[in-house]
């Protein structure tokens, strides 16, 4: 079974000598304290193994076993069901790492996929001891809401520095970096599905927790005010995204329509210029054709032997390439 860890713990302190899986629970039973297993990318199988074990609703199996769950509590009489999503960095990507937690009061399995090592700096910061709180499976359950919540708060402050480099590129280019802000907007966007609901559940949690345990409703609060600054802030970034992605696109537009003028005014250019070109071409024309047909010397023109044959024809070319100038310039071509 992939086992990132199984121990025991009892007096608010880890069991020191080893356990084997098969006697975790029954250690802990004998201890007076609490059983926990940490598994990593379990099968179908091992799950259902370890289901049978804590006497798991069904519904609980099959949440498991599918996986891309939203974060959630949910309750089964007194065992609480927990799903919470980590993001982490994976070179310049976010990485979104889902981890289920099943808590009884006296174990808590925690179930997560992506590396070997399970929730080893959860493990660790327990084992290290957490003040004025005692280990419980209540406990461990905080300090891997807290662990996420205070990643995604690292997480987020980075992304609102980046942020903040793309607004100044942004209102100093003429160009905006759209592509930058589209992905620091998915960053955005992978932060706040992971952070928005975590407040809902952490009050639920502290719902779950009675008086007796004051000091952890209170620590479950800090997690909660955590969250919401958190989800915040991530908010004013993505409506800010938003607008600059809607100013871009204004400013695209905007350009797009300077070019399509400055296009439009050039074709007006070119069409007043082959008015022009046709209409003289046309003038010239009719006086070329009447020379035309004057200077194919046929023996049976009249106007050859005429004495105003000549001035006729100037005329007629006068005429005729005045008349066209005339209604040309009446259209105004010319």
């Amino acid at each position: 079974m992939p086992i990132a860890d199984a121990s025991v713990w009892a007096g608010g302190a880890r069991v020191v000598e080893d356990v084997a899986f098969d006697r975790v629970f029954e250690t802990a039973s004998e201890r007076g304290g609490f059983a926990w297993i940490d598994l990593v990318e379990p099968s179908e199988q091992e799950l259902r193994a370890v289901a049978d074990e804590l006497d798991l609703h069904h519904l609980v199996v099959e949440d498991v076993v599918a996986r891309g769950q939203r974060t959630k509590l949910e309750t089964y009489g007194a065992l609480d069901y927990c799903v919470v999503h980590r993001v982490l960095h994976r070179g310049d990507e976010l990485v979104d790492r889902e981890v289920h937690a099943i808590v009884t009061d006296r174990c808590i399995v925690t179930i997560s996929w992506g590396g070997r090592r399970g929730l080893a700096r959860v493990r660790d910061r327990v084992r290290a001891g957490m003040g004025a709180l005692e280990a419980t499976p209540q406990t461990v359950l905080y300090a891997v809401l807290d662990e996420a919540a205070d990643e995604l708060d690292v997480l987020a402050r980075e992304v609102h520095e980046q942020i903040e480099g793309v607004e100044d590129v942004f209102f100093g280019q003429e160009h905006p970096p759209t592509v930058d802000i589209y992905r620091a907007m998915r960053r955005v966007l992978a932060l706040q599905r992971a952070a928005e609901p975590m407040s809902a559940v952490v009050g639920r949690m502290a719902e779950r927790i009675g008086e007796e345990h004051l000091e952890l409703r209170r620590h479950l609060r800090d997690v909660d005010d955590h969250a919401r600054r958190t989800a915040a802030r991530l908010a004013g970034d993505r409506d800010l995204l938003a607008s600059m992605l809607q100013l871009a696109s204004a400013r695209v537009a905007e350009r797009q329509n300077d070019e399509m003028r400055a296009i439009t005014e050039q074709q007006i250019l070119q069409n007043e210029q082959m008015k022009k070109i046709t209409s003289w071409a046309a003038i010239i024309f009719a006086p070329t054709l009447i020379a035309g047909i004057y200077g194919m010397n046929f023996t049976h023109m009249p106007e050859l032997h005429w004495l105003l044959g000549y001035p006729f024809a100037v005329a007629l070319m006068v005429v005729f390439a005045g008349g066209l100038f005339l209604a040309f310039k009446r259209r105004h071509w010319l």
